[in-house]
């Protein structure tokens, strides 16, 4: 993933914009990343991805309190969690 620094972006913005169509393209800001810039239709394919990666573990969970398994967490652990396994995808 290539990288660009946020005070390049107002004069970069054209050869940004334009690799950001073949890639997902990092800004910095004081060397750390700060933003992604990328096509939509990589951020479209992101956005199934997560999709169905909740209703996969939606389904787990009522095929688990169908068979009476329930969890002792609470809901902030819970949520804690799937931000979690998200990451991990």
């Amino acid at each position: 993933m290539n990288k660009f620094p946020s005070t390049e972006i107002k004069d970069k913005w054209g050869s940004i914009s334009e690799a950001a169509l073949r890639e997902p393209i990092t800004i910095t800001k004081r060397g750390r990343p700060s933003l992604v810039v990328m096509s939509v239709q990589d951020y479209e394919g992101l956005k199934r991805d997560h999709l169905e990666t909740l209703r996969l573990e939606v389904r787990k969970g009522i095929e688990e309190a169908k068979r009476g398994e329930f969890s002792n967490l609470s809901i902030s652990e819970i949520k804690r969690e799937a931000r979690r396994k998200h990451r991990s995808n």
